[in-house]
C-alpha cells in the first residue's frame, strides 16, 4: 500500500503497526521531506532511482533514504542530520541533535524514566522476520557497493580535499586489510553517507582510516620523506588532531569509531601507549554516554540503524579486549553489560572475494571468498574469553586462593576447547587443511588462540608460593610449547602465501609470544634443539615488522633481553644466529628459515594435540626438563610486575 505526503494514514510497518506517537512522528517526517524535496515526495516502499538515493541537493545536503524506509518498516531518521523529531523517552538511542547532553542513564539515575519500554534482545524476532531481514540489508548493500563507483565517476564521495583516486584506494586497503577494526565501521552506510553529509560519516572518521592504513600504500605521495615509509601518512594524522579539537567534546558514533581506530594504530605503529590508552578511553565513554552497549529491542528501530549499532558495539568490544591484551591492561568494557547476539543480519562481506592488495601475495591465487562474517563472529567468542584470561588469570585483583585458581583456568582452558572444536571448518585450516583456505585473517585467528593457551598455562608452571606441582607443570609445558610450535607454524604457512612484512600486527605480536616460550626451552636444550630454530626465525621475523610497527621494535628488545636473562648464547660458527644486542642488519632471510624450520612445526595432529593440553609431545623431548629451572625462567616476568610488563 502507498502513502503520499498529504496522507493521514498511519505507515505500516513489516512488523507491527506504529503507535500514535510514531504515526504523528512519521506525519512530522513527511511534510519535512516535502519540504526539502518540493511537493514530489517518494512513496513509502518504493526503492528511489539512483540520483536521487545517492545524491545531494546542490542547495540543500541531506540524509539519502535510509535502507528501512525503503522496505516499509518505517524511518530511521530524518532527510536532515541536523533536525529530529525521534520519541525522547528513548534515551539510549543516539540523536544527532542531543549529542551535546548525556544520552544513557541507568536505573540508578535520578533521570531515567521508569516509564520508558525496557529494551533489551529478549525481544527478537520470529525465524521468517529474522530471513526476511537478512535478504532486505544483503540486497540494499549490494545496491549500495554498485553505487560506491557511481558515486566516485559523480564526484559525489567527499575525500576532504585528497585526490579521489588515492582516497578510494585507501578505502579499498582498508576494507580489505581490516577485520577487527574495519568491522565497526558498517560500509553502506558510511560509504552512502560519504555521498550526502550523512550522520554515519565524518572527516574526522575519515581520516583516521586514512592514517591507518597509509603504511600500506607504497606511493610515495603520501609520504613526508619519499625514501621513509615511517613518515606515510602524518598529514593525515595532523588532520585528524585538528578536527579532533572541534569533535573531542561531543558523544557522536564517528567520533568513537575515528578514536578506536587511531588508538589502534597509535598502539601498533606507533607504540604511543599512553595517547593510545587516553583515546580509547575517551571512545569508550562515549560509547557509553550514547548507549551503545544497550541494544534497543529488535523492532523499535530499523533494521540497518540495529545492524549499526550492533557492528559498533561488537567492533568496540573486539578493540577493548585486544588493546588490553597487547597493552597488559585491565579491560573497560565488560561482557556482562553487554546485551547483544553475536548474529550479524548483513552477511553481504561473508563471499566477497577475498582482495589481497596490500598482503603482498607471493604466488597467485584463485578467487576464494573473505569470510568476513564469521571471522569477526568467531573473533568475537574468542575475546570472551580473552576477558576472562585477563580479569581473572592476570588482574591485580585475581583470586589468591589456589584451589579457586585452578578451578578458573580448568575453565578456560575448557572454553578454549570448546571454541576451537566449534570453529567451522573453513576457518581451520591446520586440521582441516582439505576443507579450508588460509586467509590472513584466519592466521591471525588461531595465532591468538594459540597466544591464549600460552597465557593460560604460564601461572601453572611457576606455581604457587614457589613450590611447583611436576605434573601440573609438566603438562603446561607441553602444552605452551604446543601452542609456541604452532605459532611457528602458522608463520611458516602464511610466509608461502603471503609477505610476513606486510602481516598484521597480531601475527607480530603472537610471533613474540611464542618466541618467550621457546627460549626458555632453548635453555634448557642449547643451541642444537629444534627450538632454537624457532627462536631465531621469531627474531628475525620481529626485526622484519619494524619497519611498520614500532611495537614490534619493542617486542625484539623485550626479546633480546629475556635471551640475555637466560644466559643464551649465539655463537659466531652458527650462521643463523645474531647476539642478542645486535642491530639486526645480519639477519639471515626470511625465507631461509622458513625453510629451516618446516620441519619443526609441522607435525600431524599438532592442531588436534594443541586442544588436549595434557598431551606428551614425545617428538619434542621435553619429558626431562629441568622444571625448576624453567619456573625460575618465568619468574623474571613475575619480578617485573608480571603480566603488565611481560607483554609487548
Amino acid at each position: 500500500m502507498k502513502h503520499n505526503a498529504n496522507s493521514k494514514e498511519p505507515i505500516r510497518g513489516s512488523v507491527c503497526a506504529l503507535s500514535p506517537e510514531k504515526e504523528q512522528e512519521n506525519e512530522i517526517l513527511r511534510q519535512k521531506c516535502a519540504q526539502l524535496r518540493g511537493s514530489n515526495t517518494t512513496s513509502v516502499g518504493r526503492v528511489q532511482s539512483e540520483p536521487e538515493y545517492s545524491t545531494t541537493s546542490e542547495s540543500t545536503p541531506r540524509t539519502p533514504l535510509p535502507f528501512s524506509r525503503v522496505a516499509g518498516i518505517g524511518l530511521s531518521r530524518n532527510d536532515s542530520p541536523s533536525t529530529s523529531t525521534r520519541d525522547a523517552s528513548h534515551p539510549e538511542v543516539p540523536e544527532n541533535d542531543r549529542r551535546n547532553t548525556s544520552l544513557y542513564h541507568g536505573p540508578t539515575s535520578t533521570v531515567y524514566d521508569d516509564t520508558s519500554p525496557n529494551h533489551n534482545e529478549q525481544n527478537r524476532p520470529g525465524p521468517s522476520n529474522e530471513e526476511g531481514t537478512r535478504h532486505f540489508l544483503f540486497s540494499q548493500t549490494a545496491r549500495q557497493r554498485q553505487l560506491e563507483p557511481l558515486n566516485l565517476a559523480a564526484g559525489k564521495l567527499d575525500f576532504d580535499g585528497i585526490d579521489p583516486e588515492i582516497g578510494m584506494h585507501l578505502l579499498s586497503i582498508y576494507w580489505s586489510r581490516q577485520l577487527y577494526t574495519a568491522q565497526i565501521i558498517y560500509r553502506p552506510a558510511f560509504m552512502r553517507d560519504m555521498a550526502c553529509e550523512g550522520p554515519y560519516f565524518s572527516k574526522l572518521l575519515l581520516n583516521a582510516i586514512f592514517f591507518v592504513v597509509s603504511k600500506h600504500c607504497d606511493r610515495p605521495e603520501l609520504r613526508s620523506d619519499p625514501n621513509d615509509i615511517t613518515t606515510a601518512g602524518w598529514k593525515f594524522r595532523q588532520r585528524f588532531t585538528q578536527l579532533l579539537r572541534d569533535c573531542f567534546d561531543k558523544s557522536e558514533i564517528t567520533t568513537l569509531q575515528a578514536l578506536l581506530i587511531m588508538s589502534n594504530a597509535l598502539f601498533s605503529r606507533c607504540d604511543e601507549r599512553s595517547l593510545s590508552w587516553l583515546y580509547a578511553g575517551n571512545a569508550f565513554n562515549m560509547f557509553i554516554d550514547l548507549g551503545l552497549h544497550v541494544l534497543p529491542a529488535v523492532d523499535s528501530i530499523p533494521a540497518e540503524e540495529l545492524e549499526i549499532r550492533k557492528r559498533v558495539l561488537w567492533g568496540a568490544y573486539l578493540i577493548d579486549k585486544i588493546q588490553c591484551l597487547f597493552q597488559g591492561r585491565p579491560p573497560l568494557l565488560n561482557r556482562v553489560n553487554v546485551r547483544a547476539s553475536l548474529d550479524f543480519l548483513d552477511d553481504y562481506d561473508e563471499l566477497e572475494p577475498f582482495q589481497g592488495i596490500t598482503y603482498m601475495t607471493t604466488k597467485p591465487r584463485g578467487v576464494i571468498p573473505s569470510l568476513n562474517v564469521s571471522l569477526l563472529t568467531n573473533l568475537c567468542e574468542l575475546t570472551t574469553i580473552v576477558e576472562r584470561v585477563l580479569r581473572e588469570i592476570y588482574s591485580e585483583s585475581r583470586e589468591s586462593n589456589l584451589v579457586h585458581r585452578a578451578n578458573i583456568s580448568e575453565e578456560i582452558k575448557s572454553q578454549l576447547r570448546s571454541w576451537r572444536q566449534n570453529l567451522p571448518l573453513r576457518l581451520d585450516y591446520l586440521s582441516f587443511p582439505d576443507q579450508a583456505v588460509l586467509l590472513p585473517q584466519s592466521a591471525c585467528l588461531l595465532a591468538l588462540f594459540n597466544v591464549l593457551i600460552i597465557l593460560v598455562h604460564r601461572p601453572l608452571i611457576i606455581g604457587h608460593d614457589g613450590v611447583i606441582n611436576s605434573t601440573t607443570a609438566h603438562e603446561s609445558v607441553n602444552a605452551c610449547t604446543a601452542a609456541a610450535n604452532q605459532i611457528v607454524q602458522i608463520l611458516h604457512d602464511y610466509s608461502q602465501q603471503f609477505s610476513l612484512s606486510s602481516a598484521p600486527y597480531m601475527l607480530s605480536y603472537a610471533t613474540y609470544i611464542s618466541a618467550t616460550i621457546h627460549a626458555r626451552i632453548v635453555a634448557q636444550k642449547g643451541s642444537n634443539s629444534t627450538a632454537f630454530q624457532s627462536l631465531v626465525l621469531c627474531r628475525t621475523i620481529l626485526v622484519e615488522h619494524t619497519r611498520l610497527y614500532s611495537a614490534a621494535e619493542k617486542a625484539r628488545e623485550n626479546l633480546d633481553k629475556l635471551i640475555s636473562h637466560l644466559g643464551i648464547s649465539a655463537t659466531d660458527d652458527n650462521p643463523r644466529a645474531e647476539s642478542p644486542g645486535s642491530s639486526g642488519n645480519n639477519c639471515p632471510s626470511e625465507q631461509m628459515l622458513m625453510d629451516e624450520s618446516i620441519n619443526v612445526a609441522r607435525e600431524p595432529g599438532v592442531a588436534d594435540r594443541a586442544l588436549e593440553f595434557g598431551s606428551s609431545l614425545m617428538s619434542l623431548e621435553l619429558s626431562d626438563l629441568d622444571l625448576e629451572a624453567i619456573a625460575q625462567g618465568f619468574q623474571v616476568d613475575v619480578e617485573s610486575h608480571s603480566f603488565w610488563n611481560y607483554l609487548v
